[in-house]
């Protein structure tokens, strides 16, 4: 009796023994269904997605919010930079290619698959719009190096795609049909407005000492006292539909906004004659009043310079709305560049965005469409505002036609700390012998004199300003 017991309890234990050996090989198959082993590296199965497959599962409207523009754009961009981007990952590959025999070349093997130039650009963008670079690795089955592969390829593939260029046209034909627009929308009818000009704060964590030396100046140079920020004086004029015509991002967050201007091509093609026909830009008060730039007249509150003043600003904020679109466009703007995207990279990557900008404008007018940017979705939103180094919020208001505006990342440069008042009132005094003529401003002073238009009222402001709708997110 005593026997058979045992028997029993010996054969329990072998039945349990050989469940759990049946059970763990069970649990290693399913392992190897997820991962495998490459040489000494540990490598994980993802299954790759398509953007089509992504664009069925989101919509046309939700795939917008996404990746800010139209699946049809998406398509249209993808032809233009498929080759460009091939090309940009060839470059980016740590391999030399060999051929074998007969000079035949195989590339090297890609177990989960080859990730497609489609995808790539659609990481690419959602990463630009401010998405979680882990949220895009889960969607579409990349691991995270592929993914910062991908991001880079894009950008120089925009960089150097030539249709893309961003450079104030030397044209006259172009530059009279960017001063015909701006005359549409002035209630003066300026009709010599050839862009809106200024400045805006591209955000960076603080750089290294390795990447502030590169740069060409010290860590201390990329602080701006102004917004409390490390960055990048970045300059940029604008259209009147808010288009980028030209970039500089050449000195650190410190400078002011006259000496970043006076540092960019733009400034030597100003003073070589670049524009044409008594046409000019629009700039505030950081600038210095010239032959070809027109600012404010300072510390004026009433009277006819101060009615030129409104009606120049009508037109001058025009490159804050752009600013606002670009912002509000392209999420990643809207936090400090990780520590991991070097001072060189930053700039190549901002030119990108503009590029693309100016292309999602440019859709929007081929498909007869008013230019808008659509709200981030939710989960891009949440994203930034868990970000531990902090978000540049959107302001709305009424002054800037709805759009909403990154206020602490504008005017960081509106000081002369860097441009003593000796040396501006020695360029004034310069201009005064050079030309015997009226400067621009004096000229639209007359224009605004005999129009019989006067900025409204103060009431009337603070009535309008009080009903007009702020929204800080």
């Amino acid at each position: 009796m005593t026997s058979r017991k045992n028997r029993d309890t010996s054969s329990a234990i072998v039945r349990a023994v050989c469940a759990r050996v049946c059970a763990g090989r069970r649990y290693g198959l399913l392992l190897r269904k997820k991962h495998y082993w490459m040489g000494s590296q540990f490598f994980i199965r993802r299954s790759r997605r398509t953007v089509e497959h992504i664009y069925r599962c989101l919509g046309s409207r939700y795939f917008w919010r996404a990746y800010r523009l139209s699946y049809e754009s998406f398509q249209f961009l993808h032809e233009k930079l498929s080759a460009g981007i091939a090309e940009a990952i060839d470059n980016l590959r740590p391999y030399e290619r060999r051929g074998g025999r007969g000079g035949n070349y195989k590339p090297p093997p890609v177990r989960n698959g080859l990730v497609s130039t489609s995808v790539r650009l659609a990481c690419a963008l959602r990463y630009f719009a401010g998405g979680s670079p882990y949220d895009i690795m889960a969607k579409y089955g990349l691991s995270h190096s592929s993914l910062y592969e991908s991001i880079w390829a894009v950008v120089e593939a925009v960089n150097t795609f030539d249709e893309f260029d961003i450079e104030y046209p030397s044209s006259e034909m172009a530059q009279l049909k960017i001063a015909e627009e701006f005359e549409k929308v002035s209630e003066v009818k300026f009709n010599n407005c050839a862009g809106a000009i200024d400045g805006i704060l591209i955000w960076i964590l603080k750089p290294s000492e390795e990447d502030a030396n590169d740069a060409g100046c010290g860590r201390r140079k990329f602080f701006c006292g102004r917004k409390g920020k490390f960055g990048l004086n970045c300059q940029a004029v604008s259209d009147v539909r808010g288009r980028i015509l030209d970039l500089s991002i050449g000195l650190p967050g410190a400078s002011s906004d006259c000496i970043a201007f006076e540092g960019s091509d733009l400034y030597e093609r100003l003073e070589g004659g670049l524009l044409k026909n008594g046409l000019v830009l629009y700039g505030d008060n950081a600038y210095i009043n010239t032959r070809y730039m027109a600012t404010p007249f300072p510390n004026v509150s009433s009277g006819s310079k101060d009615d030129y003043n409104f009606f120049q600003s009508q037109l001058r904020i025009r490159v804050e709305c752009a600013f606002g679109q670009l912002v509000s466009r392209w999420g990643i703007l809207r936090s400090a560049m990780p520590l991991n995207i070097t001072i060189v990279r930053t700039v190549a990557m901002v030119n990108c965005l503009a590029r693309l900008h100016n292309f999602c404008i440019d859709e929007a007018d081929r498909f007869g469409e008013v230019s808008q940017v659509e709200e981030q979705l939710p989960l891009d939103l949440e994203n930034m505002l868990n970000n531990p180094d902090g978000y540049v919020p959107l302001t709305m208001d009424d002054n800037h036609d709805g759009i909403a505006i990154p206020t602490e990342i504008m005017d960081a440069g509106h000081h002369f700390d860097d441009c003593p008042r000796a040396a501006r009132r020695g360029r004034r005094t310069d201009l005064a012998s050079e030309t015997n003529s009226e400067l621009p401003r004096t000229i639209l002073l007359n224009h605004v004199v005999d129009s019989h238009k006067t900025r409204p009222h103060v009431n009337a402001r603070k009535e309008k300003k009080t009903k007009s709708l702020k929204t800080t997110y």
